[in-house]
């Protein structure tokens, strides 16, 4: 901003600054059949500083992990060694934690429809 009176010229300049909350929505159905509608597991975040994903099958075996330090974990509904995996329902487990200190512990269900 100026300011002027006669001859006389002043600024003055003022930071403002904005903190967005953090947030995390978790998908809870998927069908990666390749029509390029719904076809990964994404997690939908804003302003995350870290966030972990593990995502088991119907018998408790890891199928899936994935950190990331800008939010953007997305999962094709394969296994860790590139095998598509069936239909059903696995589970997961998400850690996160906002840019805002606010902490993310949601434990739940993901279906996969091919």
């Amino acid at each position: 901003m100026f300011v002027v009176k006669g001859t006389c010229l002043d600024t003055v300049q003022k930071v403002i600054k904005v903190e967005l909350p953090s947030k995390l929505e978790v998908p809870n159905v998927f069908t990666p059949n390749g029509d390029g509608s719904n076809d990964v597991f994404f997690l939908k975040v804003a302003n995350v500083a870290e966030i972990n994903a593990i995502i088991f099958d119907r018998w408790g075996n890891k199928v899936y992990e994935s950190t990331s330090t800008t939010g953007n974990i997305e999962w094709d509904g394969k296994s860790s060694a590139g095998k598509e995996l069936p239909a059903g329902t696995y589970f997961y487990i998400i850690k996160a934690t906002g840019k805002d200190d606010k902490t993310y512990d949601q434990k739940g269900n993901v279906s996969i429809y091919r």
